[in-house]
């Protein structure tokens, strides 16, 4: 979907309110989550407990073969279209200092990022959601994603990328989620375009030839390849990409040698490169590796260079963006533009898959995130709730609007 294909003037979202039992039951939720956090695929107790408040309030669970993590879905008055909203729900292995009376139980383990808000934030939203399902036109999947912070590999990898591989979410749409930051309370962080940071990473052998360090003449020096080829680094990011996008390339691993009187054979380096736009993520390779081979060979070096591709930026499409907007109009939320951040976030593959919008909740001053006094405003949930339920429907509404097969006329 794109700002060309949703119509104008749709119909406003009815306001969202939260009755006053479920915003205590979602306070006593919050403080429960955020007393038990698990760390990636080890959320057990956090699964147990969100399929336990799910099945109180008559949402339907699906089985998605996971260990982790729970798929639940809302059926509406028609089966399509379909959307997905999702919350995260893992914690981070950190020592908790914020003095809260629901301060984590499982020591050295915290939800220092706040997926305990974007859970609850989900949770509520689907019991609103199943509460309105005679009137949905459509389906609602919520995903209570695993492993959100996880170090991903082949075998094991992200959470989102293990939901998408249950095939549970092939029919979905449109994807929405939200996340909890710093912001003033009661308003929605909302931007077109790159959010997050795509997530990849190079690694640089440098191979040279070996000598005594009083005779570097009959040896190639490796280091001295490394050391330029690492300054020339940086004119990827100063000269070659638009000084409009955030990017960045760092170095953070550098070895070579093992004595101070020999000149090694070889030499290695390691990094990342960070960048909003996917076309700044293909030059961004394109040019590093040029720069990194040409460089070893004027010196008479040679180099292996290996490159992975970890999450994508975070993408948000422009029609959902605008749609995003208007709900936030219509719910009496005040709209914040919200600023691209480098950090990984792999909700990325969802809009990978179908066009979508990611919003951050403002939740006050929070401290700094992944830190041990990082502590979102419980306040905040509320308004969180009142937005992913209010986007939910107009989407749906959207998807029959713009779709032939679901238009009545």
């Amino acid at each position: 979907m794109t700002a060309a294909t949703t119509r104008s003037g749709a119909s406003p979202t009815a306001f969202v309110t939260l009755p006053d039992a479920l915003n205590a039951d979602v306070q006593e939720w919050y403080h429960w989550f955020h007393r038990h956090p698990e760390l990636s695929y080890e959320e057990f107790g956090t699964t147990a407990r969100i399929r336990e408040i799910l099945e109180s309030h008559g949402v339907e669970i699906l089985e998605s073969g996971l260990r982790t993590g729970v798929v639940a879905i809302v059926r509406g008055a028609s089966a399509k279209p379909v959307i997905a909203l999702r919350g995260d729900i893992d914690g981070l292995p950190i020592t908790e200092n914020t003095g809260l009376d629901y301060a984590s139980d499982n020591a050295g383990v915290m939800h220092g990022c706040g997926h305990d808000f974007n859970l609850t934030v989900a949770l509520g939203a689907a019991i609103l959601l199943n509460e309105r399902r005679a009137s949905l036109p459509g389906t609602v999947k919520i995903i209570f994603q695993p492993a959100e912070e996880g170090r991903a590999t082949a075998e094991r990898p992200t959470g989102s990328v293990q939901v998408l591989n249950t095939g549970v979410l092939d029919d979905v749409e449109a994807f929405f989620g939200t996340h909890d930051a710093a912001g003033p309370v009661g308003s929605i962080l909302i931007r077109e375009g790159g959010i997050t940071g795509a997530v990849d990473k190079f690694q640089v052998a440098i191979h040279g030839k070996g000598a005594h360090a009083a005779e570097p003449e009959d040896g190639i020096d490796p280091i001295t390849v490394l050391t330029n080829v690492v300054q020339g680094l940086q004119a990827v990011i100063g000269r070659n990409l638009d000084p409009r996008h955030p990017r960045v390339l760092s170095v953070t691993h550098i070895e070579a040698g093992n004595s101070w009187n020999v000149i090694p054979q070889d030499a290695f380096f390691e990094g990342t490169v960070r960048t909003t736009e996917p076309q700044d993520r293909v030059l961004a390779k394109k040019r590093a590796i040029a720069i990194i081979n040409n460089t070893a060979a004027a010196y008479g070096a040679t180099a292996d260079v290996s490159w992975f591709f970890g999450s994508p930026s975070v993408f948000n499409d422009a029609g959902w963006t605008r749609i995003g907007r208007e709900v936030i109009a219509e719910q009496g939320l005040h709209a914040d533009d919200d600023h691209p951040q480098l950090g990984g976030e792999d909700f990325s593959y969802y809009l990978d898959r179908k066009p979508g919008l990611f919003v951050h909740i403002g939740a006050g001053e929070t401290g700094a995130a992944h830190g041990p006094t990082f502590r979102p405003n419980p306040a905040a949930i509320g308004y969180g709730i009142r937005f992913l339920t209010a986007i939910a429907q107009k989407a749906l509404n959207e998807l029959r609007w713009t779709h032939p097969t679901y238009h009545s006329g």
